[in-house]
């Protein structure tokens, strides 16, 4: 089990293409749901702050879906500052711990406006990419998330298909302007987080253009 201590913000999912060949199939199974349950917690913890939706378990259990896990147990009332997670992939389990520290969070900057700390990264990230990485999308109203959200229902016909590609309205990290998309190109963009040191990441394996605050431990 792994413990994650950090403020507002969610883990990196990897993407697993990248393990090497030498790795049996159960080590690799065994790190694919380390990674899920890694990124449940987190996303389970921040549902519980004051920042979050009051829904900590339907939204963990959407972060393990979206990198590929099941979502088997959760201890994570509404309002607690630490959570825990138990997920499975192909009969693996793992399990993370998460604790949100209220010192850590970055006051939002306001209704209508992205985290202060997300949109001077995202700034940074701009201005060294010299027009090649885009923004596409950052704070939404709840309005907007609706029309999102019913648009993904009528292109995929159900509410758990539109929930890989659209999280539902008073759900989305959007929402809280803690989240952004980005457009153009995303290898170089990832490749100026890690040169610049950004605090970005890619929480959702199925999303490479979404990037929220990273957590730093």
């Amino acid at each position: 089990m792994t413990v994650l201590v950090g403020g507002m913000s969610l883990l990196l999912a990897v993407a697993l293409a990248w393990f090497g060949a030498d790795l049996s199939g159960a080590a690799a199974r065994k790190a694919r749901a380390q990674i899920a349950a890694d990124a449940a917690a987190l996303a389970a913890v921040a549902e519980s702050t004051p920042f979050g939706g009051g829904r900590p378990k339907a939204i963990a259990s959407r972060y393990a879906r979206l990198n590929g896990a099941t979502l088997v147990g959760c201890l994570c009332p509404v309002g607690a500052t630490a959570v825990q997670v138990t997920v499975e992939v192909e009969e693996v389990t793992a399990q993370a711990r998460a604790v949100f520290d209220p010192n850590a969070v970055m006051a939002a900057g306001g209704e209508g406006a992205l985290d202060p700390a997300l949109a001077s990264a995202v700034g940074q990230l701009l201005d060294a990419s010299a027009g090649r990485v885009t923004l596409v999308s950052g704070y939404r109203t709840h309005a907007e998330q609706e029309n999102l959200w019913a648009e993904a229902l009528a292109r995929h016909g159900d509410a758990e298909t539109a929930d890989d590609w659209v999280a539902p309205p008073g759900s989305s990290m959007h929402e809280r302007g803690l989240a952004v998309d980005l457009g153009g190109d995303l290898e170089l963009a990832a490749r100026l987080i890690e040169r610049l040191d950004l605090p970005l990441v890619r929480p959702l394996a199925n999303e490479p253009w979404h990037f929220e605050l990273a957590v730093r431990v």
